[in-house]
């Protein structure tokens, strides 16, 4: 099959101008990526339903995020477990900006205890 491939490069693949003149091809023109808009782990949710929301959060202030788990979490419906932990991820010029989104949303949204398990009182 490759040798098909190499004979018909219009058809199935693009040539780069180094091929064109008899040079062997090169990852970088091939793979079409780099590693610097790879995606990075922002954030670990206990379940599903808690990274749609962060996802939805990031999406919402314009940082696209996509979410990755296990298939079978998902499948049976996992809401606790390891089975059901699933990660937001960010390409990586927008962690910062997705992590100081992030833990200023989880500093604002405080439940209102204290450390000793009495209620803060707020005035």
């Amino acid at each position: 099959m490759s040798t098909l491939i190499e004979r018909l490069p219009g058809l199935l693949r693009r040539r780069t101008e180094g091929e064109a003149a008899g040079e062997p091809a090169t990852t970088a023109a091939t793979t079409g990526g780099g590693s610097e808009n790879e995606p990075v782990v922002v954030w670990e949710a206990a379940n599903l339903m808690e990274a749609y929301v962060v996802k939805g959060r990031l999406e919402s202030e314009g940082i696209p995020a996509l979410i990755r788990g296990e298939a079978v979490g998902a499948i049976y419906g996992l809401t606790a477990g390891s089975l059901a932990v699933v990660k937001v991820l960010v390409p990586a010029p927008l962690v910062d900006q997705a992590l100081t989104l992030l833990l200023d949303a989880e500093d604002e949204t405080g439940d209102g205890e204290t450390g000793d398990g009495e209620e803060e009182i707020l005035e």
